[in-house]
């Protein structure tokens, strides 16, 4: 079975991406990731683990860290005093952390746990909870960067401290077997929407990019994203404004016609819907100039 490549949400102005997932059913999704990192916790139910060629039951509270290009799925133990599925997943991309460790040389040790998640890394449950309240403690309506730098950081520190770790693969086989002209017009469709979201674009638009039907891209967005083309760019263009809503004294009116909003009531509306505060309160508390 082919592998589809999962594109991360992103956070404008974050480096690294933290999602906690309740859900009443666990679909089987195999997949990878070809730039992020992925550290899974799954809390409250048994499930088949399957990555790689690695196949095997995990108890609750399992925690793995997965590398870029491995193909990956948790098929859920069905469970009926279970209500809710809970899952945490923390993305951080590749790049990124080797920059990190590059420039920061207090960093390095972690080359050797990256090195090792290119194999699926099981760590201990002792360090699975740990790094849970961590997690738990972290408010995702907040955003307080260096807050979050922090917290991140100090699970990574966890994560290298667990002597009772082990890998799940015998050996290592990299993902480049998957449909690359599928991933090429991934990341132009990526690059086109980066590019033009402050233009009122369309399916149709989108479609013409990559030079496909718009029930194709409507696919790919489902297959990949796990969320519409609509929800897609809505969230890219509330990021970008969050993001200058904080950088800059812009009026807020002006930064909604900058992100592709031509109405500013719906724009408040979607906003305070995405982000749980009107963008005047938004601005208010997370103002990088705000005194002190």
């Amino acid at each position: 079975m082919k592998a589809i490549l999962e594109k991360v949400p992103q956070r404008i102005g974050s480096s690294w991406r933290l999602k906690k997932i309740r859900e009443h059913k666990k679909a089987f999704s195999w997949h990878y990731h070809n730039k992020e990192f992925e550290l899974l916790i799954h809390r409250n139910f048994r499930s088949h683990c399957h990555i790689g060629h690695f196949q095997g039951q995990l108890s609750e509270n399992s925690m793995i860290l997965i590398a870029p290009n491995v193909p990956h799925a948790i098929d859920a133990i069905p469970d009926n005093n279970i209500d809710n599925y809970e899952t945490f997943v923390l993305w951080f991309k590749q790049d990124w952390i080797a920059n990190m460790m590059f420039s920061c040389q207090e960093l390095r040790k972690i080359e050797s746990l990256l090195k090792r998640a290119e194999k699926g890394l099981l760590f201990s449950h002792q360090t699975a909870e740990y790094v849970a309240e961590i997690i738990e403690s972290v408010d995702e309506s907040d955003f307080d960067p260096i807050n979050l730098l922090a917290k991140f950081i100090l699970i990574v520190e966890v994560l290298c401290q667990d002597k009772e770790s082990k890998t799940l693969l015998s050996y290592n086989r990299d993902q480049q077997g998957n449909d690359q002209t599928n991933r090429e017009k991934i990341e132009r469709l990526c690059a086109f929407i980066d590019q033009n979201y402050h233009q009122p674009l369309t399916l149709e638009d989108a479609a013409n990019c990559i030079c496909t039907s718009e029930s194709s891209i409507h696919r790919l967005f489902e297959q990949h994203f796990n969320e519409s083309f609509t929800q897609y760019l809505k969230k890219l263009r509330l990021n970008h404004a969050a993001e200058n809503l904080v950088s800059t004294a812009d009026p807020i009116s002006h930064i909604a016609e900058q992100v592709g909003y031509r109405n500013q009531a719906n724009f408040n509306r979607q906003f305070k819907q995405y982000k749980g505060m009107t963008p005047r309160e938004y601005r208010q508390h997370y103002k990088l100039d705000a005194k002190v």
